[in-house]
């Protein structure tokens, strides 16, 4: 038996599997449930089967339907199995139920009531005892104070104007002189001499700090901060001021030294008895004073404690200079 090249049942084009592809109906030929006749002669199959005559070619074909396994039994699909019912467990008899979490908590507020309210009476009833016992204890050292053979805090060692010898009573103003003449000097350093603008020879060694001109100078090269000066007045004396021109005051043509050198900000007198006495310097080109009441020493310690930076521009000098200095006071 030849096989049909469109359905017998529905008249669309068939294909290549045991079942029409639009309809689903076995083809004859290819599926045993459409050969008619099954076991009967070929005559018999001719007679029942007849010809296969084709569709119109007027007639428009049905749509076509999506195959579903076409060459083999349509698959089953089965809905899955239900998940399991969860239940809840069952109820617990009253008899072993458990506390409730709140009860706990209600327990202990109550505990802490309790003893709040007896430390606030106690509190309240022993005050006046603890006043009494305060009373008996009076005669003796207190449990916090420190006993007498405790050591006292010690403190860092300060600069003062306190000394350590005996006091000196101030000399009489009308006594007091200048007593800067005939001194020396041990200082750190020299600067090398250098010329003015009129090429004249300028030096710059300790004894131009006494001379009694301005326009003079000692100086040192770089920063002098942290450097000392010691001045010896050759005899005893009593001290009551001291002083110093904290730079080169000195005007040289369109040159200004004092701007142009460093200039001490900050020095500190130091004197025989251990008297120390800090003296803060402002720009001034005069010679500013320091009050030291009355110090009997022969020395005198000038600590350099702050130093400007050098004078700005092309005249800027790196130099440390004192042009003068001056201890007023009597003879011991």
């Amino acid at each position: 038996m030849s096989t049909p090249t469109y359905c017998t049942s529905c008249g669309h084009e068939l294909g290549v599997g045991r079942f029409c592809t639009n309809c689903g109906k076995p083809v004859p030929g290819r599926h045993p449930e459409a050969t008619p006749g099954l076991g009967a002669t070929p005559a018999e199959v001719g007679a029942t089967a007849g010809p296969t005559v084709p569709p119109p070619a007027t007639q428009l074909p049905p749509q076509a339907r999506y195959p579903l396994f076409a060459d083999g039994e349509p698959t089953v699909v089965r809905a899955p199995d239900a998940p399991p019912a969860i239940l809840p467990p069952p109820a617990m008899p009253a008899e072993r139920r458990g506390t409730p979490g709140w009860l706990p908590w209600l327990v202990g507020l109550a505990l802490l009531a309790v003893i709040a309210g007896l430390g606030g009476f106690l509190l309240a009833s022993g005050g006046d005892d603890d006043k009494a016992a305060d009373e008996r204890s009076s005669d003796g050292p207190s449990a916090g104070a420190p006993s007498d053979d405790a050591a006292p805090p010690s403190e860092p060692e300060q600069p003062d104007s306190t000394g350590t010898g005996a006091p000196v009573a101030p000399p009489d103003p009308v006594d007091v002189v200048d007593l800067t003449t005939g001194i020396r000097a041990e200082v750190p350093a020299v600067a090398p001499p250098s010329r003015d603008s009129n090429n004249r020879p300028v030096r710059y060694s300790a004894r131009k700090m006494w001379d009694g001109k301005a326009r003079t100078t000692w100086r040192m090269p770089g920063d002098g901060t942290g450097q000392t000066i010691t001045f010896d007045l050759g005899r005893d004396v009593v001290l009551t001021e001291v002083g110093m021109i904290n730079g080169y005051a000195k005007v040289d043509g369109p040159n200004d030294w004092y701007a142009a050198n460093r200039r001490i900000r900050t020095v500190q007198w130091e004197f025989d008895d251990g008297t120390r006495i800090t003296q803060e310097l402002g720009d001034d080109r005069q010679v500013q004073m320091a009050q030291i009441g009355a110090v009997a020493t022969r020395t005198v310690t000038v600590h350099l404690l702050a130093v400007s930076e050098p004078g700005a521009g092309t005249a800027g000098r790196d130099f440390t200079a004192i042009s003068e200095v001056r201890f007023l006071g009597t003879a011991a």
